[in-house]
């Protein structure tokens, strides 16, 4: 699906950029999925930078220099852009007007009054990933002429389709969403993902594993050596090599919209 979205936004926008535009999505979800609240919305502002400069090129102008280039400014200025030049009203009013309140929404982020019981990156995340999936399904039906009713609304489906965390952790127990795995040793692993900096006992391994399913067989701590490390008190630590196997697995989970 990623490789037809870029294709038909190629119709209409630089080639170079939209293919950056749905990277910055993918890792904006990505990164919301693993309940990194603000490199979500970090990564989204990155989103909405090449949604304001893709149709700024798209109306024939030439963009300001990358150390004068403010993407709010630039969302306001395509708002005034003659009718003629830009037709379409969604792209050169509505699409804009969404990327002025997600940037500056992402530009804000931490500048508010810390809470050990709200977290506002989170609030805040909440409302964003849905505009920028807004926003990127409107830029798809703007190049979308050409497909069958039927192949278009698959496609809008697949960007505005609403997104979860992987993890989540009850009265100190952690859970994974079941689609993100696999088999046990790839859970395994993304528990031990979740915890990292901290290290878990493989008594509490194997319960977490109990509670997706599996017995404590499924797992060979042995075959995992590359991956994890084990100290005197058999308390375990994902390795490098460990968080970059489970980010190909997170990787693998968000190729497809």
């Amino acid at each position: 699906m990623n490789t037809k979205i870029k294709k038909i936004l190629s119709r209409k926008f630089d080639k170079g950029k939209t293919d950056a535009l749905l990277r910055y999505f993918l890792l904006s979800i990505g990164k919301f999925e693993e309940g990194d609240w603000e490199g979500s919305l970090e990564k989204a502002g990155k989103f909405i930078e090449i949604v304001v400069k893709i149709i700024w090129l798209h109306a024939g102008k030439s963009l300001p220099k990358q150390k004068e280039f403010k993407a709010g400014r630039l969302a306001k200025d395509i708002i005034k852009i003659d009718s003629a030049i830009i037709t379409d009203d969604g792209i050169r009013v509505q699409v804009p007007r969404a990327c002025i309140l997600i940037y500056d929404i992402v530009s804000n982020r931490g500048g508010r009054h810390y809470s050990e019981k709200i977290n506002a990156n989170e609030i805040d995340v909440g409302i964003v990933l849905p505009v920028c999936s807004w926003i990127l399904a409107e830029l798809v039906r703007f190049c979308i002429n050409g497909l069958s009713p039927e192949e278009a609304k698959e496609i809008v489906n697949s960007i505005t389709k609403r997104h979860y965390p992987i993890f989540e952790e009850i009265d100190g127990r952690v859970y994974i969403d079941n689609e993100k795995f696999k088999s046990a040793p790839e859970c395994f692993l993304l528990v031990l993902y979740q915890k990292y900096p901290s290290r878990i006992s493989k008594e509490e391994t194997l319960t977490i594993l109990k509670n997706h399913g599996y017995k404590s067989s499924a797992i060979k701590f042995e075959r995992l050596r590359q991956y994890i490390d084990i100290d005197e008190t058999n308390n375990i630590l994902i390795r490098a090599t460990g968080r970059k196997k489970v980010e190909q697995i997170l990787t693998r989970n968000n190729s497809d919209l």
